[in-house]
């Protein structure tokens, strides 16, 4: 399913907890990693001092992610880092791009660390046409990250049954099957906006919610999952899966990059963008087709 993913690594200092989390994608198929690390400079001919800088760590970086059992392949081209890891991921045909929500070190190449979402890391959820696997950074000690990342105890899957949804459940449908997960699927009735619909309809509009999320149900028992769990909420969607997610003791929420509407079509989604920056868990990101 995600037979090779491209990382997207800070190297000063590094972080071992991303490191963990991109191995467990073996347990999801991953064979094969790309370790990246863009180099930004505009001073001539500071780049070759920058590789040169880095090289030790990305090294001891991929001797980890080898030990764990992948290939792995160093790339640390100069430019843009948002743009260059796009390239990257389309050139090497990834098929997930595994990134930190903060970036660090020199220049702060990655990120910018003032915000509470990296700088790149919005840039790059903006413009993938691929999986992105977005893990919280900085916060795993080491002797944490001496045992293996969590990502598969119990996934949180919410969904407005939008276009991208589908393609988000084909996702979580394919990790279900080979890793027999239990799964917690959401739906969030939008209270926060002006109701489109008229009072009388709420009733039958919930009836169809819960009957959509039982077949869900029913679907990922017959993939394999042994245990799922549906729950159909009221709020504001960003901040009700950061509380469901919390609640439910998932590790790992995996959702659509966009939901329902013309604008969030054309944008990575406001809900999904909340979750990006709120959630204490990694996310993978899953985007509409184009």
């Amino acid at each position: 399913m995600f037979k090779k993913m491209l990382i997207c690594i800070d190297p000063f200092p590094p972080d071992l907890g991303l490191l963990a989390c991109a191995a467990s994608l073996k347990q999801a198929g991953a064979e094969e990693a790309v370790l990246a690390h863009i180099i930004v400079s505009d001073a001539p001919g500071l780049e070759k001092m920058l590789v040169a800088q880095a090289e030790p760590e990305m090294e001891r970086q991929r001797n980890i992610l080898e030990e764990a059992g992948l290939r792995v392949t160093i790339e640390m081209p100069v430019g843009y880092p948002a743009k260059e890891l796009y390239e990257l991921a389309e050139h090497h045909d990834a098929s997930v791009m595994v990134i930190g929500s903060h970036g660090r070190g020199f220049l702060e190449s990655m990120s910018l660390a003032a915000s509470a979402l990296g700088n790149v890391s919005a840039k790059l959820l903006h413009i993938a046409r691929r999986p992105v696997l977005l893990i919280r950074t900085g916060r795993t000690s080491a002797k944490e990250t001496e045992r293996q990342c969590p990502l598969f105890t119990r996934i949180l899957f919410p969904t407005d049954f939008s276009d991208t949804g589908e393609i988000a459940l084909a996702y979580l449908e394919n990790l279900v099957r080979a890793i027999h997960c239990p799964v917690a699927l959401l739906h969030v009735q939008d209270r926060s906006r002006p109701a489109p619909h008229p009072p009388h309809r709420i009733p039958q509009l919930q009836n169809l919610a819960q009957n959509r999320l039982q077949r869900m149900k029913l679907w990922l028992e017959q993939a394999g999952a042994p245990r799922v769990d549906i729950e159909l909420a009221h709020g504001e969607p960003g901040a009700e899966i950061i509380r469901q997610a919390g609640l439910k003791e998932c590790t790992l929420i995996l959702m659509g990059s966009q939901g329902k509407g013309i604008t969030r079509e054309m944008l990575f989604g406001s809900v999904a963008h909340h979750v990006a920056r709120h959630a204490e868990q990694p996310v993978l990101f899953i985007p509409a087709l184009r």
